[in-house]
């Protein structure tokens, strides 16, 4: 009698020990895991403006104020001088207190930024603004990078999305004109005067042509592809001749630095490198990008490729990566975009797939360089 008393005991405390377990161990897992949330109903935008630019670019942000009510949106714009981007995140959270919900925000000029450390590398993380429940660690105060991120009160998933409209990394233009053409293309775009084709290039150099099929797949947003991804074809020359054809989305996959494209196996560049410059002088046609591209978004650079993108031509808004990476599992990212969602919502929405969420590398540094507000 006894000694079945003394095993239930020890049996309840191995079930109460192991329940413990189990306990502490999905707190700290789930919230890695946890399903896509719906989209935001929230029709609050925020416009953050260099207070230093308004003044040079009234016209143009009244008239992109309108535009974005004419979306259904509320708006408010707030002319920012503080180049804390802490203090810029915790406005973003009050915003989220006094209205309920924030869809999300537009940086108009040069507005700040936080560093992460992931290893031997360090980049912009714009994810920084986006995820306003959870937590961004500073372990090594001494050189002001964070570099790590936990649920804290929520998750690690982005509640809102940014997007940076920049052209000020930028040496070989006029920054105010160049703001004025953006933003009047901008308007013709959405009044139907800037056009292209429903149609879109999937560029694949060397390296990844064993997985061209898979991409295509992945390309969900288009029926209209071209597929370029023979290792003979895919070079500087005619990548550069199919930016000059008519296509509204271009996807490129290839080796980079911030500055320039680099063609070839394992990118050295043998079959050809395109640069900034280049980008600069040809007469680019698509309207978005998604930038397969090791650091080519990397905003802060002088003559970084992502900036020289957009304010190229005819471009409106493209997603790459602050550092080594890009987007995988582009299906979650061009299925909202082909069910009528904007641009920036796409991507906040790609961030919450169970597969290659927030904790992975080459989603860290991933970014939206342009209006976030855009439909294809």
């Amino acid at each position: 009698m006894v000694d079945s008393m003394r095993n239930n005991i020890k049996a309840i405390i191995i079930i109460g020990i192991v329940l413990i377990a189990t306990v502490i161990t999905l707190s700290i897992v789930l919230p890695y895991f946890k399903k896509p949330n719906s989209p935001t109903m929230s029709t609050q935008v925020n416009l953050y403006i260099n207070s230093s630019l308004y003044s040079n670019i009234t016209p143009e942000i009244t008239q992109y104020q309108q535009d974005i009510i004419n979306q259904g949106f509320t708006v408010n714009i707030y002319n920012w001088s503080n180049n804390n981007a802490t203090n810029l995140r915790n406005h973003l959270i009050n915003t989220t207190k006094q209205t309920s919900s924030l869809f999300g925000a537009v940086l108009i000029g040069n507005l700040p930024y936080v560093s992460f450390k992931n290893g031997s590398e360090i980049f912009p993380c714009d994810l920084y603004l986006m995820d306003l429940d959870g937590q961004w660690i500073d372990l090594d105060p001494s050189d002001g990078y964070y570099d790590n991120h936990l649920a804290g009160i929520g998750d690690i998933y982005p509640e809102i999305f940014i997007g940076r409209i920049n052209p000020e990394p930028l040496n070989n233009l006029n920054h105010i004109a160049a703001y004025q053409n953006y933003f009047h293309r901008n308007h013709a775009y959405r009044n139907g005067t800037l056009i292209r084709s429903n149609s879109q290039l999937l560029y694949i150099d060397n390296d990844w042509s064993n997985i061209a099929t898979a991409m295509y797949n992945d390309m969900t947003a288009y029926t209209n592809i071209t597929m370029v991804s023979s290792n003979p074809i895919t070079n500087d020359t005619d990548y550069k001749n199919r930016l000059t054809q008519s296509y509204e989305f271009v996807h490129v996959m290839v080796h980079s630095f911030y500055n320039q494209h680099q063609f070839g196996t394992s990118g050295d560049g043998s079959e050809g490198i395109v640069t900034f410059t280049d980008i600069l002088n040809l007469n680019t046609q698509a309207l978005f990008y998604n930038l397969f591209a090791c650091s080519a978004a990397r905003y802060k650079e002088i003559n970084n490729l992502g900036t020289q993108y957009l304010f190229s031509n005819n471009t409106l808004a493209l997603v790459g990566s602050t550092k080594t990476g890009g987007m995988w599992m582009n299906s979650y990212f061009y299925t909202p975009l082909r069910q009528g969602k904007v641009f920036g919502e796409a991507f906040r929405l790609w961030w919450w797939n169970p597969l290659h969420g927030p904790w992975d590398t080459d989603s860290q540094g991933m970014v939206i360089l342009g209006d976030p507000l855009l439909t294809i």
